[in-house]
C-alpha cells in the first residue's frame, strides 16, 4: 500500500502542479486576482510540509487499520461491485461527517482552520492541509475496516477521495448543471469557503453533496 501511495503521488503531484499553472495563466489572461504571490508559497509550504509527513506516516496508518480489520473486523466483506459501490457511499457518508465535525468541535477545528485561513481561492489552496487532520480523519477511516472492508479496499476509495477535492478549489469553473444536483462541484465548494454568512457551515460533502441535502446544510451559489 505504501508504494502504491507514493507511486500514485508521484503521478498525481505533478499533474496538481501543471493545473495549478494553467489556473494561474488563466487567471492573467482574464485579468483575475485568484492568486497572490504570498498566499500561494503559504499554501504550496504548508502542502509539502504535510506530503513530506504523509510520507512517513501513511505506512503507520495502514497497519492501523490493517490491525482494526484483523482483529475487530465485524464481519469480512468480499470484493465486488455491489460492495465496492456501499463502500464509496460510507466513505464519503464519513467524509461528511468527519468535516462537519472539524468545524463544530474546537479540537478538530483547530486542526482544519489552517485550511480555512487563506484569503485567496485557488488550486494551491487545495494543499493547504496539516498532517494533524490526518490523524483525526484516520479515526473516522477507522469505522471502515471495523465494519468488515478489507484495507486494500479503502486504500482505493481514499486515494479518490484525496485527487476529487483539489478539482472543486476553484473559481474558474462555473455551474456545472446536472452535475451540481448530486457531486460536490466549485460552485458547492466556493461556497463553504465563503465568509459571507448567509454561507457559513454548509456544503461539507467531499464528493456528494446530496449528504448536505439530506442532513440541511446545503446552500447553493448565489450569483
Amino acid at each position: 500500500m505504501y508504494t502504491e501511495k507514493l507511486n500514485f503521488l508521484a503521478f498525481i503531484i505533478p499533474l496538481f502542479l501543471i493545473l495549478m499553472v494553467l489556473e494561474y495563466w488563466y487567471s492573467l489572461k482574464k485579468q483575475k486576482r485568484f492568486y497572490s504571490f504570498d498566499e500561494s508559497i503559504s499554501n504550496l509550504n504548508v502542502g509539502i510540509v504535510e506530503r513530506m509527513c504523509d510520507m512517513f506516516s501513511v505506512s503507520l496508518f495502514y497497519f492501523f487499520f490493517v490491525w482494526v480489520y484483523q482483529n475487530f473486523a465485524i464481519f469480512h466483506i468480499e470484493a465486488n461491485v455491489w460492495t465496492w459501490v456501499i463502500l464509496f457511499l460510507f466513505t464519503d457518508f464519513l467524509w461528511y461527517w468527519y468535516h462537519r465535525y472539524s468545524h463544530e468541535i474546537n479540537l478538530l477545528w483547530a486542526a482544519h482552520v489552517v485550511h480555512h485561513q487563506s484569503e485567496d481561492y485557488n488550486f494551491t489552496v487545495a494543499a493547504r492541509i496539516t498532517i494533524f487532520q490526518a490523524v483525526f480523519r484516520s479515526l473516522f477511516w477507522a469505522f471502515i475496516p471495523l465494519l468488515g472492508f478489507p484495507p486494500f479496499m479503502m486504500t482505493a476509495i481514499l486515494l479518490i477521495h484525496g485527487v476529487y477535492p483539489f478539482f472543486s478549489h476553484t473559481q474558474t469553473v462555473g455551474n456545472l448543471g446536472i452535475l451540481e444536483r448530486v457531486f460536490v462541484t466549485p460552485s458547492h465548494h466556493r461556497v463553504h469557503h465563503s465568509s459571507n454568512e448567509i454561507y457559513l457551515d454548509k456544503n461539507y460533502g467531499d464528493i456528494l453533496i446530496i449528504w448536505d441535502k439530506l442532513f440541511g446544510t446545503f446552500i447553493p451559489e448565489q450569483k
